[in-house]
């Protein structure tokens, strides 16, 4: 490898690194955003969720999931984005069904790129069926998470937090190093090595990097807006024990 792929490579990085780093500031934001609501911080606060409420929380990730992959980027043919890092989000924020359905969601949708390139051309083809896989599994683990490993975002330790972002980080590995060169020869006239190497050369250590960070992220505005929610309550169970204080007080 001479110096000139080197510096070929190092220039990919940095795009799909700032990239990617964009669109997660962009999902960040937006959550932190409507976390200042305080209807959302009630429905973040409940101990359980109704089977609508449920349906919704899978559109909702869906949508975000299907957002990513229409608004990652193509590199080497191939698009780096957040997806995997939404569907395993939404099973340990929702719970296996959350995560699963989400999963399914994103990762069908991804599969699609091998009849067409999506509203915003960024859905590659020969990544399609084992990135759209890897989201699906994403679901799974996400499901897991919750179910097995009793992963709440309303009482995590930063224990726990690391160790969900070095779960998803490690996914990411499996998704790019693994899965898509394991796909890809059956459909396309790429080898497993072919794509073995371009996805290591290209986008997997932006999409270790930014699919680990982006979860921590998430994980911290909910713990936020669940420590706001506790704020309010105590707030508001002071004042009632004052005004009752108040009443007796009044009464004797």
């Amino acid at each position: 490898m001479n110096y000139v792929n080197i510096i070929s490579i190092f220039r990919e990085f940095l795009i799909s690194f700032y990239r990617l780093f964009s669109f997660i500031a962009i999902i960040v934001t937006f959550f932190y955003i409507i976390s200042l609501s305080r209807a959302v911080r009630k429905f973040v606060y409940k101990q359980k969720h109704t089977g609508f409420e449920k349906v919704g929380m899978i559109l909702f990730f869906g949508f975000l999931g299907i957002f990513a992959s229409e608004f990652g980027f193509k590199i080497a043919g191939g698009v780096a984005n957040i997806r995997d890092c939404i569907a395993i989000f939404a099973g340990i924020f929702g719970g296996p069904i959350v995560g699963i359905g989400t999963g399914l969601i994103a990762g069908l949708y991804r599969m699609t790129g091998i009849w067409w390139e999506g509203f915003a051309g960024n859905l590659g083809y020969w990544t399609a069926i084992g990135c759209g896989l890897a989201t699906i599994g994403a679901g799974f683990i996400g499901a897991w998470m919750s179910k097995y490993q009793k992963f709440n975002l309303k009482d995590i330790n930063s224990r726990q937090l690391w160790k969900i972002a070095g779960i998803t980080a490690f996914w990411q590995i499996i998704h790019l190093q693994f899965i898509v060169p394991l796909v890809a020869p059956l459909y396309t006239d790429k080898t497993f090595w072919q794509a073995f190497g371009l996805a290591s050369e290209t986008v997997l250590l932006p999409m270790v990097l930014i699919n680990g960070f982006s979860i921590l992220l998430l994980s911290f505005i909910i713990r936020d807006t669940i420590i706001k929610r506790e704020a309010e309550i105590a707030e508001r169970e002071l004042i009632e024990a004052e005004i009752k204080e108040s009443e007796q007080r009044e009464r004797a």
